[in-house]
């Protein structure tokens, strides 16, 4: 089974572990192949380029015998399952989880600003974090982006604050961890109201 191209926007787990985001497909000028422009989610961020057919090809099981996945770069899935949901008496809306903890459960979590309420024992903070992000960096808009955002906040790290900064092109203010956060949080709220006057 080949795999379809990929799309700029597209999360990428490499076989050997690292997040790289596709920014876009190119044609080298000389010999018309497509290349795949990608980004490491980790510092120093480099872009990188690949030739298509290498980026989506399987790997070499003689040569890799332990790799857990089939081809070289495998797409992050973003597993919508909907958890069920009851309302207690006062109207509040109660989680019920299995043992793996749902995307959309995990993105309702965060956006609730209190997720170690509903996350407590069930899934560890390096997985909320990792996951968040992509929960963050995959959301519709600005207002659900700062929502995560807010409820990221126990499980931010300064790798991550940076990966938020440099997926949403904006430039981190000298400082700890308080002040950068701050200083995202400010931007993201600049962009929502701005999003928020565009589509009126």
């Amino acid at each position: 089974m080949e795999k379809q191209k990929p799309i700029a926007g597209e999360f990428y787990r490499h076989f050997k572990g690292g997040l790289y985001q596709v920014k876009m497909l190119a044609k080298d000028s000389d010999s018309l192949k497509e290349k795949v422009v990608y980004q490491a989610m980790y510092a120093p961020f480099e872009c990188w380029v690949r030739d298509l057919e290498e980026f989506t090809s399987k790997l070499d099981k003689e040569k890799y015998p332990n790799a857990g996945q089939e081809f070289r770069f495998e797409k992050v899935k973003m597993e919508m399952a909907v958890s069920e949901k009851e309302e207690k008496d006062d109207g509040r809306a109660v989680w019920h989880e299995t043992d793996e903890i749902s995307d959309e459960a995990l993105k309702k979590a965060l956006q609730s600003g209190q997720p170690q309420r509903y996350l407590n024992e069930k899934i560890t903070e390096e997985e909320i974090a990792q996951r968040g992000l992509l929960q963050l960096l995959d959301a519709d808009g600005f207002r659900e982006k700062r929502q995560i955002f807010i409820g990221l906040k126990p499980y931010l790290n300064e790798r991550m604050l940076n990966n938020i900064a440099v997926a949403l092109d904006i430039v981190l203010e000298d400082g700890d961890l308080e002040t950068q956060y701050e200083s995202i949080m400010r931007c993201m709220e600049a962009f929502e109201h701005y999003e928020g006057r565009r589509l009126r």
